[in-house]
């Protein structure tokens, strides 16, 4: 059986509160005691052939116990001494990218053993509790609260809350990565005193879950680690089962969360929480790449505008969307650095709707410049204008302002001058752009690219664009075009 429990669905949740002591309450009578009953909480390859545990599992090494370091024996109803990973807490210097608790499913099939459970005024009744629909929502639901609370502490934003009440699954834009949790083996052994809701449980719980990072624009799973952990509690504690199960998965939340691998995965600039900060004028990417460049378009621009804009893409990655554009052959597309971000992949959408998967090659923060990589090589390529406008020349500005609802659109104005802001060359021009035309071309009336949208300046009487010029850019990413 392959189960499941949506997180957003309340009532799987609120039933879990109580599903637990149902399944086991209506059949007490059918669980008389036996000697050696008291056996129960020592490891099944440990326990003495008694009438209530007659023969050890098989996996014990030759029916006999396995052997004890003296050094690890816990005393009974003490916490065993393991020691606690501790969660990378996100860097003050550093941002966390955003995670979504999409999905809890368990691989554990109807009617497998998931615990042993002993209860009534002196816990002299046990009873097996085996897998079922009731079962599965005890087992499940509790995993969403340690979730929460573990990231939120380690300085991560709500991955329970990232999810809207009205969000549908296929909506797969909202946020970096979803996280998803297959709980592959739970057994859980204690003993329940009194009949109140809140009575006192002793006891030891074990789960191994399987965590997995799915990247919504690459379309796969980037990271996964299997966690297996083990609570005891220490003597009788006055808790409930959900209580009871949440702390045995906090423990694995905490390892998933102590992984290097994780939090270079969910934190941009992850390595700034070792202290080294990159060098903003070093671009991703050692080596040299050369494209074949593409030729002149032949006739006005206006009379090729239909190929223009077929070459022209939106660049989504999660949190926001930009502009780009095919350069020379092979898939390669030009934006800024600041619309892919830290994300190694990106979504490309084409003019015609269809979308690729983009893997972000090289990128300059320090310019703001960036290359894509996508797959195929038969995409309409702008040519590359070998030199610059001059002031006062038309120029026309093509992208997605406001997102890809808006993608295509063009606008004209004239280079107004070329300015230096902050040490960089830029091209000034009057040309209407928005948010969301970053990382779009800006073209000289032959339809060639002779800037890189990057960024407005607003004043008392309007906005004034500016754009890298693209000889710069082709510089800085170490991008030659051939002829």
């Amino acid at each position: 059986m392959k189960s499941q429990i949506r997180v957003g669905t309340l009532t799987l949740v609120v039933g879990a509160l109580c599903a637990w002591s149902i399944a086991y309450d209506a059949g007490a009578a059918d669980f008389p005691a036996a000697s050696g009953q008291n056996d129960w909480m020592i490891p099944p390859c440990e326990r003495p052939i008694s009438e209530a545990y007659p023969a050890r599992p098989a996996e014990c090494a030759d029916g006999k116990p396995a052997p004890r370091d003296p050094a690890q024996v816990q005393p009974r109803g003490q916490a065993p001494a393991v020691p606690a990973a501790q969660p990378i807490r996100v860097a003050a210097n550093a941002k966390a990218k955003s995670i979504k608790l999409l999905r809890v499913r368990t691989s554990i099939r109807e009617g497998d053993r998931v615990g042993e459970i002993r209860y009534g005024t002196f816990c002299n009744s046990n009873a097996q509790i085996n897998m079922s629909a009731r079962i599965q929502s005890a087992l499940l639901a509790p995993l969403v609260k340690p979730v929460r609370d573990e990231f939120t502490r380690a300085g991560y934003a709500d991955p329970v809350g990232q999810r809207g009440l009205f969000e549908e699954e296929s909506d797969q834009s909202s946020v970096d990565y979803q996280l998803g949790a297959l709980i592959e083996e739970f057994n859980a052994s204690y003993c329940r005193r009194g009949t109140a809701l809140v009575a006192g449980l002793e006891g030891q719980v074990r789960a191994k879950v399987r965590w997995q990072l799915f990247d919504p624009v690459a379309r796969k799973v980037v990271y996964t680690k299997v966690t297996e952990s083990n609570y005891q509690t220490a003597g009788s504690e006055a808790i409930r089962e959900p209580d009871f199960f949440n702390r045995v998965y906090a423990q694995g939340v905490r390892e998933m969360l102590a992984d290097p691998s994780f939090y270079a995965l969910a934190v941009e600039s992850a390595q700034l929480a070792h202290g080294a900060a990159p060098d903003p004028a070093t671009p991703t990417g050692n080596s040299a790449i050369v494209v074949k460049r593409a030729p002149p378009f032949t006739g006005s621009l206006a009379s090729n505008m239909t190929n223009v804009r077929a070459a022209v893409v939106t660049v989504s990655q999660g949190a926001g969307s930009g502009s780009g554009f095919f350069v020379g052959e092979n898939g390669y597309v030009m934006t800024n650095s600041h619309v892919v971000g830290g994300n190694r992949f990106v979504r490309v959408k084409l003019a015609t709707g269809r979308e690729l998967v983009g893997e972000v090659v090289k990128q300059d923060t320090g310019r703001d410049v960036a290359l894509i990589k996508t797959e195929g090589n038969k995409f309409m390529v702008l040519p590359v204008s070998p030199g610059e406008a001059n002031v006062g020349g038309e120029v026309t500005a093509i992208g997605s302002p406001l997102g890809e609802a808006l993608s295509g659109t063009v606008t004209r104005g004239i280079v107004s001058a070329y300015r230096v802001i902050d040490g960089k060359r830029y091209i000034q021009s009057d040309v209407s752009i928005l948010p969301g035309n970053s990382g779009g071309p800006l073209l000289d009336n032959s339809g060639r690219v002779i800037g890189i949208a990057v960024m407005q300046r607003s004043g008392a009487s309007g906005r004034i664009n500016f754009f890298v010029p693209i000889q710069e850019a082709l510089d800085k990413l170490d991008l030659r075009v051939s002829d």
